[in-house]
Parts: structure tokens; C-alpha cells; sequence
């Protein structure tokens, strides 16, 4: 009976139609434009890159290694984009606001011409002006303006002079200019002589001490007058010192002028003429006449950070973040570190992030990357409500910088194009309700394609496109057959490939370092074999330790008969593959109690979605129109997850059966298969690795004929089995079993008849007849 059951080795390895190859050789065979059969995909892709706008942003939805980048860019350069706008963006101090850095946008390419022409009059105001200025012909102006003023102030004196000199004084000057002292000193033999001196005369007995004081009076009553005229001097030079620096002014202006007039004639946009009137103005006010070793240098004060410049190209831009954070993303504003490690905030700090280099274009982000920072997340929602960023200090460096910068926000127009797997796309939507509104563009990414002919001409023109692009060794035809079943194992549907470029990718170049490493000079069957082979065993290192433990302790038995025992074999995933590890489940049951099923995982207790399944598939079974009361508690020993568990419920159904009937279960096979809610075995994913997995446990104890595993029938179709476990069941060493009921499996684990419902009974000595009895 078992035999007879038995898939014959030749279909238990999918087999590709050779005349269907475009090919002996990726050398003769055209490279592929995009990915594998992602026609709907790429159409919505178009449809987002040809029509944006509208918040009509993107999301490619698929798996990681699915091609869902090289889609994209292949829809996006046969498209060809034309940007929505092309604009540079400069920041320039605010005069007015320092902290509120003024932006300016320019045409596309007219902002690093516009930073040259500020920098060269910056370095002009630095270097020049000031030698300019002492030049002449503005040094002889200001020079006869001088002596215009010191002419003023002698008219001013001769008259107060004359009313000294018949008095017997003089007036004396201590010198020329607005910081003149006037003195009255008397005239001794026509020379003047100051009052102290003609003091030291009284003292030395040249002078009576009357003299002195009839000097002293006389003096005394020109004090105002001596005053007044002082005040009339300070005021003819504080006149001359005004024009003298207008002079200045007038000179510095007027060069300025016609320096700024150039960039405002060349450089048309909004609020270019305002910041170069401060910049004049603020020369004028702070720079002429007054030190400036305190001011900053003008090259700095005066420069341009021009933030972003647009290409200069008839194509929209598509920008990619490599990091996910508010940064990167939406720009920021560096400290400049002074002396004494003080920070200060300036323009010059400020940069940009990827959502304004993407202006006018497309920005791709990560939407797993994304999702992990929820509060980037909302702000670029908000930045898509108003089409405006604001570029902050962010939180880390907020602290360190003694001013804070509030840069007058960019505006910008940019398609956002998220990329990630369906389980990304939850999150995001969870997160927020408005992102269904703003990514209304989801270009699904299809898991698999017909292996027809178009499929394997797409499969081998894309290895072709890899051979070339990374320059690999070529394919033969064996090569493209092995690589063609890898595909058909990946899809893991009946007469279907994977879509997954990027495991595809992966096998071919491992097979290419092989070839090469043995200097062939094209990728074989042997190299694609043996690279698919080292793959799996990288990333089932540990599963394999964990199957030796299970099968040295005990846990896990391969030979012989238990009662209430049975091997099932649940999937892990373990650096992108799936492992499969042979697990042993039991039961123990009571009668006479309420229903219920309960699983228990490594002796913890379980909530099992599954548990009411098995009650309906068991009462399906054994024919009762409500299950009698039974309480069963399944412990899985060492299961320790819950992701792959309804693989196990044919096994948990056939195991919970054959207790209530008191037989004892094959050891040497392991059941893989689901249940349907009409006790029905249905398949399940990954059914290669699962068999893979238990034939590693049997090799481990020796191979003694009598192992094997039950699938479900429909599981029979997308067999790719390693040639390993081909050439065994060939050697009648192991045996894989198709079920298409409950019955095919209770009667191969058990080597009695299941049992037929007929006449409202089942046959007292079949499996399901005593079960059912036993409830009874």
C-alpha cells in the first residue's frame, strides 16, 4: 500500500522543456529593460511618473529581493520625466532678522554665478575699498575740505584776536584742527608768554605780584568769549568731519552702486534688490569712518550659501535617501564652532536634505526605514499638506548652538516614491490615515510568473542583464536550466517563477565565483547547484545544530512506533531563507470533558487561533454532527513559535485521531500538510524545505528505507527537491507520500485502514471506527 502510494523520484524534480531556452548561451541572448514580469506594476509606475501631482504619491509594494529597484529605474528612464520646476535655492543674512536667514530662488544654474558675484565684492569691500578711499582724488577732497575748515576757524579768531592784542595778550593755539586748545597769554616784549610762566617771573621777583593779579582780571574777562569762540571751532569741525566722511559715503556708495547694479540687472529674482541694499547699507553704516577689526569679515557676512543648485538638464531629478532621518531628509543647520568650543548658528550652516535636491522630481524612500521613524513619518506628510520645508537645528545639536536659526522655509514640488513589502504598508497605514490619501499610486510587485515561454525568455534575458552589468561569467544552457528549477523552488506554486531578482541574482554570482575560482571560463550546472547548496547551509547552520540536539536527546525519533506521538515540520526564516526544523508533537487526551483543544510550546501555554479549527475538522471526521466531550492538550516539543502552526494541523488532527484510538504512529515518517475546516489536507508553502529538512534528521541516524514524509496531493506539483534526497528515493532509502485525505495519512502512519463511513458507522476495527468509539 505504502509504495503504491509513493511519488516516483523522476517527479520529484521539476523538469524544464529545453527547446523552450531563447539560447545556448546569455552571450547570444538580449539583456532584459526592468524586472520580471511586472507589467501591471510598471504601469501604475508609469502612470505615477508621467502624471504626477495631485498628491498622487507612489508606493512599489513588494517583497525585498524582488527587483522592485530595478523597476523603478527602468520605468523612470524609459520615461524620461521633464521636472515640474527648476529652481537653485541661496540662503543670505537678514539684516533686519539675523535669525531668520532670507532665502532667494533663482533660476536653474544662476546660483553659483550669483555666490561668485557676492564674493567678489565682499573680497572688494575687504581689500580694495579701503585703499580706494585713501587714493586720491577722495584723499585731496578730503584734504581741502581740511583746509577749508582751518581757514573757517582763523576768520573765526581774528577778531577776538585783535581785541586781545590791544589789551597787551594773545591768543594761543595748542595746535591745528578739531582738537585745538585756546589759551590767553600776555605779551612780554612782543612774545607770548602764558600765565604760568609770568607766574614763575613772580616768583623769581621779574614781575610784582600786582602785575600779576592786574593781569589775571584782565583775563578773567575774556573767559566767555574765549568759550563762545571754542564752541564756534568745535562745531566748524564736526560740519567738516560730516562732510568729510559723506565724502566717503558718497564715494563708497556710488562705486557700491554700480558694482550691485551689475548683479541686479543679470540676477532677477525676488529679494535680490533688497539684500544688496543692506549690504551697501550696512558698508555705509558700520564700515566707513568706524574701526571694523570687531565686525565680521565682510566675505563671510556678505557670502552667498547656495543651498541647492537645479541640473541643468530637460530631465526630473530622482533622488534617492540612503538614510531615513530628519536630516538627511529635510536638511539642517550645522553649528560653526568658535574659540572656547562655542557654537554659533549662522546661514552658512544651513543645508539641505534630499526632498529639496529631489525639487521638481522624485524622492525614493524606504518604507520599512520609514515606518521606523514615525515622527519623520508625520513631517513629511505635513511638508506634502503645504509644500513647504523647514530646515531646523535638529534636537542633538540644538543645545550646543548659542543661537538659533529659523531659515525662512523652501518651497518645493516633489513626487514622493516609498519602496517596501506588504508588511511596511500596514504599518505606514496604521500610523496615519492620511497616508492612504497621499499614496494613492500602489504598483504591486507580482510574486510570480508563468513559466511559460515568455517567462523563461524574461528569466534568462535578466541573467543576461546581470552577466553584463557586473561583468560575471556567461550561462550555458545547463546553467540556465539549473537556474530556471532554482526559480520554479522559489515560486513555490505549480507552473510558476519567482519574480525575485535578487535571490536570482544572488545564485548567479556565488556560481560565477565558483566557476571562476576553478577557471572555467562559463557558469555550469554543477556551479549553480553547488552555490544554491552553500546558500542554504550558510543560513541553516544553527537549524541543523538544533535538529543533531533534537535527534540525540530523544526529542525527535525516527524509527519504530508511540502512541500519541507524531513528527510534523514547522519553517523558521534565518537570513532570508527558509529552514525547516522536524519537530515532535503529542497528546494527551480526557474524556468525559468539555471540548477543547490546547497546545502547549515547550511546556508554555499557548492561545492557539487554530485549536477551534481542529474541533470542527475532528467532529468533520469521525462524523458528528457536535463533538462529544473530549479535552486534548498537544504539547509541541521544541516549537518554541507560532507563525508556521497551521502547517502542522493535519498532523495535529492525525496525531489527536489515532490516540483517541489507541494506536500507536510511525516514528520513521513526519506529516506535512494543513487542514480545512471539512478535515481536508490542504497544502502548504515552502514544502521542499520541509521534506529537506526532515530528510537531514534521517540521514543524521542513517537512512534505513523505511523513512519518509506525507504531503498534501496538491503539494505533489511544485516538487524541486535537492538530487541528494532524488537519488535516495531512487534507492528506495526515503519515500515522500502524496495524501489526498485524512484517511491516506491515518493509513500510512498506522498500516491499518482508515476506515469508510457507510450506513451511518465506520468499520469497528478501522482507525477512525475506534476513535470515534472511544468518544463514545
Amino acid at each position: 500500500m505504502m509504495r503504491r502510494q509513493a511519488i516516483p523520484a523522476e517527479q520529484l524534480r521539476w523538469q524544464l522543456n529545453h527547446r523552450l531556452l531563447p539560447g545556448e548561451s546569455t552571450r547570444e541572448i538580449p539583456v532584459l529593460d526592468g524586472t520580471l514580469g511586472q507589467e501591471t506594476a510598471a504601469e501604475a509606475l508609469r502612470y505615477g511618473i508621467a502624471a504626477p501631482g495631485h498628491n498622487q504619491h507612489i508606493f512599489v509594494r513588494g517583497p525585498h529581493d524582488s527587483g522592485r529597484h530595478r523597476l523603478l529605474s527602468s520605468v523612470f528612464n524609459s520615461a524620461r520625466p521633464k521636472p515640474r520646476q527648476t529652481r537653485d535655492y541661496c540662503f543670505v543674512h537678514n539684516f533686519a532678522n539675523p535669525d531668520r536667514p532670507r532665502l532667494i530662488i533663482l533660476p536653474p544654474g544662476e546660483g553659483r554665478p550669483f555666490q561668485k558675484q557676492m564674493h567678489r565684492i565682499a573680497l572688494f569691500i575687504r581689500e580694495r575699498l579701503p585703499e580706494i578711499l585713501e587714493n586720491d582724488p577722495i584723499r585731496g577732497r578730503r584734504e581741502a575740505r581740511r583746509e577749508a575748515a582751518e581757514r573757517d576757524v582763523r576768520l573765526l579768531l581774528r577778531p577776538l584776536e585783535k581785541r586781545l592784542d590791544g589789551d597787551g595778550l594773545a591768543l594761543v593755539r595748542s595746535q591745528a584742527g578739531p582738537n585745538a586748545r585756546l589759551q590767553i597769554a600776555v605779551k612780554i616784549m612782543g612774545k607770548p608768554v602764558s600765565l604760568e610762566e609770568f607766574r614763575n617771573m613772580v616768583a623769581r621777583k621779574q614781575a610784582t605780584d600786582d602785575d600779576r593779579k592786574q593781569i589775571e582780571d584782565r583775563i578773567k574777562t575774556y573767559e566767555d568769549d574765549l568759550h563762545k569762540v571754542s564752541r564756534q571751532i568745535r562745531q566748524k569741525w564736526q560740519q567738516a568731519h560730516k562732510h568729510i566722511e559723506q565724502i566717503d559715503i558718497t564715494e563708497t556708495a556710488r562705486i557700491l552702486g554700480e558694482m550691485t547694479a551689475e548683479i541686479s540687472q543679470r540676477f532677477k529674482a525676488p529679494g535680490i534688490d533688497a539684500f544688496l541694499r543692506e549690504v551697501i547699507d550696512d558698508v555705509l553704516e558700520k564700515r566707513i569712518g568706524h574701526e571694523t577689526s570687531q565686525l565680521a569679515d565682510p566675505t563671510v557676512l556678505y557670502a552667498v550659501n547656495v543651498l541647492n543648485t537645479a541640473p541643468r538638464t530637460d530631465r526630473a531629478p530622482l533622488v534617492s535617501a540612503g538614510v531615513v532621518a530628519a536630516g538627511t531628509l529635510f536638511g539642517t543647520v550645522d553649528p560653526t564652532w568658535r574659540s572656547g568650543g562655542r557654537a554659533v548658528a549662522s546661514f552658512h550652516g544651513i543645508r539641505s536634505g534630499a526632498i529639496i535636491q529631489a525639487d521638481g522630481g522624485f524622492l525614493v524612500l524606504d518604507a520599512e526605514e520609514l515606518f521606523a521613524n514615525p515622527e519623520v513619518f508625520r513631517h513629511l506628510l505635513q511638508i506634502l499638506r503645504t509644500g513647504e520645508v523647514e530646515i531646523m537645528t535638529q534636537d542633538a545639536d540644538a543645545g550646543l548652538a548659542t543661537q538659533s536659526l529659523r531659515p525662512e522655509p523652501v518651497p518645493i514640488d516633489v513626487s514622493i516614491i516609498l519602496v517596501g513589502d506588504n508588511d511596511a504598508y500596514r504599518r505606514l497605514e496604521s500610523l496615519s490615515p492620511e497616508f492612504n490619501r497621499r499614496f494613492r499610486i500602489l504598483a504591486d510587485l507580482a510574486d510570480t510568473i508563468a513559466h511559460d515561454e515568455s517567462g523563461i525568455e524574461r528569466t534568462c534575458r535578466l541573467m543576461s542583464a546581470l552577466v553584463q552589468e557586473e561583468s560575471i561569467l556567461p550561462l550555458g544552457r545547463p546553467a540556465l536550466t539549473a537556474v530556471l528549477e532554482y526559480s520554479a523552488r522559489l515560486a513555490d506554486r505549480p507552473g510558476r517563477l519567482t519574480t525575485r531578482a535578487g535571490r536570482l541574482s544572488e545564485l548567479v554570482r556565488e556560481a560565477s565565483f565558483l566557476a571562476a575560482s576553478e577557471d572555467d571560463s562559463e557558469i555550469g550546472r554543477e556551479h549553480v547547484e553547488q552555490a544554491a547548496s552553500r546558500i542554504r547551509q550558510r543560513a541553516g547552520v544553527a537549524c541543523l545544530e538544533q535538529i543533531q540536539l533534537d535527534v540525540d536527546t530523544g526529542r525527535v525519533r525516527l524509527r519504530g512506533r508511540s502512541s500519541a506521538r507524531i513528527n510534523v515540520v514547522p519553517c523558521q526564516r534565518n537570513a532570508a531563507e527558509t529552514q525547516a526544523l522536524p519537530v515532535c508533537v503529542s497528546a494527551i487526551i480526557k474524556r468525559h470533558s468539555a471540548p477543547e483543544v490546547s497546545l502547549l510550546l515547550d511546556t508554555k501555554p499557548q492561545p492557539d487561533l487554530a485549536a477551534p479549527w481542529l474541533l470542527v475538522a475532528l467532529a468533520e471526521l469521525l462524523h458528528f454532527d457536535r463533538l462529544r466531550p473530549i479535552q486534548a492538550t498537544l504539547q509541541a516539543t521544541g516549537l518554541t513559535e507560532t507563525s508556521d502552526l497551521p502547517s502542522t494541523l493535519l498532523g495535529q488532527a492525525c496525531c489527536l485521531i489515532a490516540t483517541l484510538a489507541e494506536i500507536p504512529l510511525r516514528q520513521d515518517l513526519a506529516v506535512i500538510g494543513s487542514l480545512d475546516a471539512h478535515g481536508q489536507p490542504e497544502p502548504v508553502a515552502f514544502v521542499n524545505e520541509r521534506i529537506e529538512g526532515f530528510f537531514e534528521a534521517c540521514q543524521l541516524t542513517a537512512l534505513n528505507g523505511q523513512q519518509g514524509t506525507i504531503i498534501p496531493a496538491a503539494n505533489a506539483d511544485v516538487l524541486n527537491l535537492d538530487r541528494r534526497i532524488i537519488k535516495a528515493c531512487t534507492n528506495d532509502q526515503f519515500h515522500i507520500y502524496r495524501a489526498n485525505s485524512v484517511s491516506d495519512v491515518l493509513e500510512l502512519l498506522t498500516d491499518k485502514p482508515a476506515g469508510k463511513w457507510k450506513n451511518g458507522a465506520f468499520p469497528d476495527d478501522s482507525v477512525l471506527g475506534l476513535a470515534r468509539a472511544n468518544i463514545d
